[in-house]
């Protein structure tokens, strides 16, 4: 995926930046400076890091937001706590 976004920028793709992108996206290291980031865990650590009152509390208060982007709300704290996926399948249109 990579590849095909530099190319569509019209950017050169070197080995080097699949080596800077295998090191910094798999693994947390350094604290909330740090440029690593495990970036399949990172856009979600919310689900866990909240309390459902607090998920609630934003659902309730970003719903045009959240129907425009394409997410879907959390019903209860079983489902938030539960492998949640937010995402609905989105498209631009």
């Amino acid at each position: 995926m990579t590849k095909e976004i530099l190319q569509f920028y019209g950017l050169p793709y070197h080995p080097e930046v699949k080596m800077f992108l295998d090191t910094h996206t798999k693994q947390d290291v350094g604290g909330v400076s740090s440029t690593y980031r495990d970036s399949k865990s990172a856009p979600f650590h919310w689900t866990k890091d909240l309390t459902y009152e607090e998920v609630k509390f934003i659902q309730d208060s970003c719903v045009s937001a959240m129907k425009s982007w394409g997410y879907r709300n959390a019903t209860s704290e079983r489902e938030l706590y539960d492998n949640f996926n937010p995402l609905l399948p989105y498209s631009v249109s």
